[in-house]
């Protein structure tokens, strides 16, 4: 069971205050990312559209939400 660090369940409260207003995704010059959440790195990946980027985000939240429910 991998258990999660005090900033991913930080991480998880706050997008269940402010939903998809609270995603970290953020463009950069001409691509998109989304990252650097407290001690969280982002992907390492950059995005050629939001959409790409907010569906790994999403990606990376459902993760999280396995693993506080023990599933991984």
């Amino acid at each position: 069971m991998r258990g999660i660090t005090e900033d991913e369940k930080a991480l998880l409260v706050h997008i269940s205050r402010w939903g998809s207003d609270g995603y970290p995704v953020r463009k950069v010059g001409k691509v998109w990312s989304w990252g650097d959440w407290r001690l969280i790195k982002g992907s390492p990946v950059v995005f050629r559209t939001k959409r790409d980027a907010v569906k790994s985000f999403e990606t990376y939240l459902g993760i999280l939400a396995d693993a506080v429910a023990g599933r991984i």
